[in-house]
């Protein structure tokens, strides 16, 4: 199996907000990357968790999120 090469995406791209809006989302919902390296409150992201939160992200960062109905007083972005 050939090793992957690293994803170069440059600093200030809707791609980079988007991942650096995800980081600040998990931080605030108290989840990790790891399922080992945080002990006590943090639960560990899944694959799932961390594919709809970042595309979530990116959509906002492109002006095109759709907020979800949570009964909250949430709105379009």
């Amino acid at each position: 199996m050939s090793e992957l090469s690293p994803l170069n995406i440059g600093e200030g791209t809707a791609e980079a907000i988007a991942y650096r809006l995800m980081l600040d989302v998990m931080r605030v919902e108290n989840r990790t990357m790891s399922s080992g390296a945080m002990a006590g409150a943090h639960t560990p992201a899944d694959r799932h968790y961390l594919l709809n939160t970042y595309h979530e992200c990116l959509m906002a960062v492109r002006g095109k999120r759709i907020a979800a109905s949570t009964g909250g007083n949430r709105t379009a972005a």
